[in-house]
């Protein structure tokens, strides 16, 4: 398969990309998006990734809300998104930064719990001796309040918010959905180089690994278990339908009935 994929937001500046950087919530396949760029297109090889350089992240914390210092014409912004009811499974199954209170929730009460998030990764500079190692990640609290999300779900609705922001901010930016961008690696890259005229390679070079990373194994996309009835309700009623449905998604029920 080597259509495009489908897009939620495209836009272009006559200025040709020279660098990319991906954006989305942990477990949205990120790490896959920005592999396949690098592994296909010449031109942005040398496209910074989720790692921290000398003088911080280049564009900011990719998970966290936009906060770049600034985003030139030059960079492409791409952001993905991933359904929430699937998105909720993968965090439960690997909660990046969750503090450990809520780790090892059954499903229910972990989607129910107050977000919590940990300072417990030195990519983000810091070192494991110091006294921020095991604070709380602010990233993770509202940017205006600086509260916490009352549950994950709450903090999706906000994270997209600020995703969603981008267009407003870069010149280049592509949005996209998890489920497109793996259901047909070829045909993003396709997008990507017809869309903003950067050359690539003429055989395809496909991602195997999972993240992008040899040592984690074959990729492999995971099908979960639908939500429970009264879990599926909690969930729609604390995300934005509105902003749900401009990302293409929308609850299973109203979908089957519409």
């Amino acid at each position: 398969m080597s259509e495009r994929v489908p897009v939620i937001h495209v836009q272009m500046s006559r200025t040709a990309p020279q660098e990319h950087f991906v954006f989305g919530e942990r477990n949205s396949g990120t790490n896959f998006a920005h592999a396949l760029l690098t592994a296909n297109l010449p031109a942005l090889v040398q496209s910074t990734g989720d790692r921290i350089g000398p003088h911080g992240f280049r564009f900011g914390w990719k998970h966290g809300f936009p906060h770049m210092v600034a985003a030139p014409d030059t960079a492409l912004a791409i952001a993905v998104f991933r359904g929430p009811e699937s998105w909720l499974r993968a965090m439960h199954r690997r909660p990046w930064h969750a503090a450990p209170e809520l780790r090892g929730l059954e499903f229910r009460d972990f989607i129910r719990r107050p977000w919590h998030a940990i300072v417990d990764e030195q990519n983000f500079g810091v070192d494991k001796r110091g006294r921020r190692w095991g604070a709380e990640l602010q990233h993770d609290r509202h940017p205006l309040t600086g509260e916490r999300f009352e549950n994950i779900c709450q903090l999706r609705r906000a994270k997209n918010q600020g995703f969603l922001g981008l267009k407003a901010r870069f010149a280049n930016c592509l949005m996209v959905r998890h489920e497109d961008l793996t259901s047909n690696p070829e045909g993003f890259v396709r997008l990507v180089s017809e869309g903003y005229k950067l050359p690539r390679y003429q055989q395809f070079r496909p991602i195997e690994a999972r993240r992008g990373r040899p040592g984690e194994g074959a990729f492999k996309p995971t099908r979960y278990a639908p939500l429970a009835p009264e879990d599926t309700a909690f969930v729609w009623a604390q995300l934005d339908a509105g902003q749900e449905a401009r990302l293409g998604y929308f609850r299973y029920e109203e979908t089957e009935n519409a």
